[in-house]
């Protein structure tokens, strides 16, 4: 975060209340990622 604030460079971060990285995250929020993916290629 630190690095990307420095290099001035965008970015969003999302944390999830009672998430952490584990495969229910993963599990999740799959969905989304690839949907989020998808509109940018």
């Amino acid at each position: 975060i630190q690095a990307s604030a420095e290099a001035e460079y965008p970015m969003t971060i999302r944390m999830q209340a009672g998430y952490d990285h584990s495969y229910f995250f993963i599990a999740s929020f799959i969905g989304e990622h690839i949907a989020f993916h998808r509109q940018h290629l």
